[in-house]
């Protein structure tokens, strides 16, 4: 045997050998990626040696490493060092301020600015501590190991989109180092294999909401090589990135919406939106309508259908339903603050609203209730009313999904829950063609307005359009049109037809409104209106409960809870124990076994993701560690006064009539 022969019979042993440790190191921490590789077979990606006799990846007959590996590699890591990719969260300050969370927000920016101006001097330095990177291709991991090996990563989610290549990686280098590492840095490391652009985007997501919203902060992005796959993940990231720190809420808002449910059960005692199992496949066809741009051609066929569809007005609709005389037999509303109530009063046709029922969420500002022919409450997900509440009331009560983050999304998702199949939409947009063509002409956004029908709604970017080309559309409008495809997702027994001349929306069915069915009309439709309401609603379970007396029980416990919160960062000074410190805090309040600290985690979530990805976004700006030390010192005070600030206001308010 020459020489070369015996280095080659070397390194395939050694190459076996790596592959049956990385195995047993798979089979104890990542068991169903080690399923997926025990008999696995490579198809399109090949580990091979090149003519240097290194090793090498082999595709469609070429190599993929055109150079030696290694060194290759070696110096892509040394570009990202000087030139390294990463997100930048921010939170946009100025303005009049309504909640307190504003009022903190803006004195940590502006003792950044006093600090070091507008300078976002972030250098990433030898040693330093990577709090989260995602890095788009496994390879030959040489890269990998560079990573780890120059920096102290604490949190790392590698995504391979070629299983085959992964394939390879497990052959060359020690993944159980990886894995430790991040532990030891008090981390995770998580492998994504497979799966396209989206899978990674929710993989983000997923690892996010285990390690803490804080790591978006300064998430790094490294892309080890070029492919469609490894491209579309690496832009949507960039595109799709908003989604990672919208919806969490604030602590302020949870003690209005905790104030309104406590006073919308005090007194009436309304009935409940019961679990979806209770009922049977409703065909009687709804239409649903918002108060997008395409709501304008609809009212002509709207009218004409009065008799033969339930239909359903979503929070501004109302007005210009109303104007065009059309009255809906179900109303929506979703939102807490009283604005809301507002817009109804300016709405007029106050003698038809005791015509119209009302089905809202528990948050709901209490006066609104009132002002509706009936009302019917629905439990809204992963809120501390509605979590409080549910604690009380019988199994067959429940959350209701996917209602979020506009009344549209509440209404088809209500409807859906009660059993309805077949769901027509109509002026939900969830985009516009023009920005200064953002709403129904006839709502009170153009009439009554007050300088609102010169405003133009700033678009984000652009999606497919329900009848083909592009329309304009925000990050809201983009995450409710998301909310939604969701739901049929989960409902695939439901038709969904959109009229809407907007945003497409996956799962339905495009329609205009002239090729719409005759709908036959409604016999009895009242008495209709009147049973289902009745079968998908009930009160029984708590009419003696008195829900303020049971909440004020748990102040105490939430009392302990932020004293906890607040300890965790005592002993602070570097961003290093900053970043240990907001990962026990998320930790702490992540655990919700507990049913109290489940109501606590629905309370304080919010406003701790917030304040954590904040500081530690604007912590990184310093280059000066000195600085960088005491402006993390000024963050931790203001944070446990706004902490211990918002269990006062808690302990005030809860038990008011309403709040605002």
């Amino acid at each position: 045997m020459n020489a070369n022969n015996l280095m080659l019979e070397i390194q395939q042993k050694v190459l076996s050998a790596t592959f049956s440790h990385n195995m047993a190191t798979l089979k104890k921490e990542m068991p169903a990626i080690y399923q997926y590789y025990e008999n696995y077979v490579p198809k399109s990606v090949h580990l091979v040696f090149d003519e240097m006799g290194q090793v090498n990846l082999s595709a469609n007959g070429k190599f993929v490493y055109q150079g030696n590996p290694l060194v290759e590699s070696n110096q892509q890591v040394a570009k990202f060092i000087n030139e390294p990719v990463h997100t930048i969260y921010d939170v946009k300050q100025g303005g009049k301020f309504i909640s307190e969370h504003e009022r903190v927000l803006e004195n940590i920016a502006k003792r950044k600015e006093n600090d070091i101006g507008d300078s976002r001097q972030y250098i990433l330095a030898n040693n330093q501590q990577i709090d989260f990177i995602a890095i788009m291709g496994s390879g030959l991991g040489y890269h990998l190991e560079s990573l780890f090996q120059k920096f102290a990563i604490r949190s790392a989610l590698i995504y391979e989109p070629e299983p085959d290549c992964f394939y390879a990686t497990l052959h060359t280098i020690d993944i159980k180092k990886l894995i430790d590492s991040c532990k030891i840095h008090g981390g995770e490391l998580t492998f994504k294999i497979g799966g396209n652009s989206n899978g990674f985007i929710n993989e983000i997501s997923s690892m996010l909401s285990r390690i803490g919203y804080f790591n978006i902060a300064k998430m790094h992005l490294y892309r080890h090589y070029l492919s469609e796959k490894n491209d579309g993940a690496f832009k949507m990231v960039h595109e799709l990135g908003y989604r990672f720190v919208q919806g969490w809420g604030f602590a302020e808002d949870e003690i209005v919406g905790m104030t309104h449910t406590l006073s919308n059960y005090k007194y009436n005692k309304y009935p409940t939106i019961l679990a979806t199992a209770k009922y049977k496949k409703r065909q009687q066809p709804v239409f649903i309508v918002g108060n997008g741009p395409s709501l304008d051609y609809s009212f002509e066929l709207l009218k004409a259908n009065q008799n033969n569809a339930i239909i359903v007005s979503c929070g501004t609709s109302l007005k210009p339903l109303l104007d065009n005389g059309i009255i809906p037999d179900i109303h929506i509303e979703q939102e807490r603050p009283v604005a809301m109530y507002t817009w109804i009063q300016r709405a007029g046709h106050q003698e038809k609203l005791k015509n119209i029922d009302l089905i809202c969420l528990n948050n709901v500002y209490p006066e609104i209730l009132g002002a509706f022919k009936n009302a019917h409450i629905a439990l809204k997900p992963k809120d501390l009313g509605a979590t409080f509440i549910q604690s009380y009331l019988a199994k067959q009560y429940a959350e209701i999904m996917y209602c979020n983050p506009t009344v549209t999304n509440a209404a088809t998702a209500v409807m859906t829950a009660m059993g309805f199949k077949s769901l027509y939409l109509f002026g939900i947009d969830y985009g516009f063609k023009l920005e200064d063509h953002h709403h129904s002409k006839d709502s009170l956004y153009y009439k009554d307005n007050k300088g609102l029908d010169k405003v133009k709604t700033q678009a984000d970017f652009k999606v497919p359009g329900n009848f083909g080309g592009d329309v304009f559309t925000t990050q809201a409008f983009d995450q409710s049109r998301m909310s939604l495809e969701l739901l049929l997702q989960a409902n695939l027994d439901v038709l969904c037809v959109n009229t809407s001349d907007g945003a497409k929306v996956a799962l339905s069915t495009t329609c205009s409104i002239d090729d719409l069915p005759n709908f036959k009309p409604l016999k009895d439709k009242i008495h209709i209106i009147k049973g289902f309401l009745k079968d998908s609603f009930e009160n029984q379970d708590y009419q003696n409960v008195d829900f303020s007396k049971q909440f004020l029980l748990l102040l105490p416990t939430f009392t302990h809870y932020i004293n906890a919160l607040i300890a965790t960062t005592e002993n602070v000074t570097s961003r290093i124990e900053l970043a240990n410190a907001f990962a026990k805090q998320f930790k702490f309040v992540d655990a919700d076994e507990e049913s109290v600290k489940l109501l606590f985690k629905r309370f304080i979530s919010g406003t701790l993701n917030y304040m954590q990805a904040y500081i530690m976004s604007n912590a990184y700006s310093y280059a000066d560690i000195e600085k960088q030390d005491h402006y993390i010192k000024y963050c931790i005070i203001k944070m446990n006064e706004h902490l211990a600030w918002l269990l006062s206001d808690l302990f005030e308010h809860y038990n008011k009539d309403a709040r605002y």
